[in-house]
């Protein structure tokens, strides 16, 4: 685990005490959904952090990580560059009700 070692209430990005810039984990899921959700659904446990791939006959479906950096660089290796967001979640989109017929 980590600390930002500004105040609490500190505008801008949050900063560790080794000095690298740290993102919360709904910052990191929510930019990870932004690059992988078109192929992937991510999630992150409280200690790992999930892909696994929307298509299930698909090679390295599932991927585990320690880190969302780490889920980055993995994803990237077995699939390649990020595909982009979901289509529900790109701008303009209209959103889908669970159940719903397209």
């Amino acid at each position: 685990h980590w600390y930002c070692i500004g105040r609490a209430d500190h505008p801008g990005p949050h900063t560790d005490d080794h000095g690298r810039a740290r993102h919360l984990p709904s910052e990191a899921l929510q930019e990870l959904a932004h690059r992988w959700g078109r192929t992937h659904r991510v999630a992150y446990t409280g200690r790992l952090w999930v892909a696994v791939h929307r298509d299930p006959h698909t090679h390295w479906r599932t991927e585990i990580e320690p880190t969302p950096e780490l889920l980055e660089v993995r994803l990237r290796e077995h699939h390649g560059p990020p595909p982009g967001p979901a289509p529900e979640l790109e701008p303009g989109a209209v959103p889908r009700q669970r159940g719903a017929t397209p």
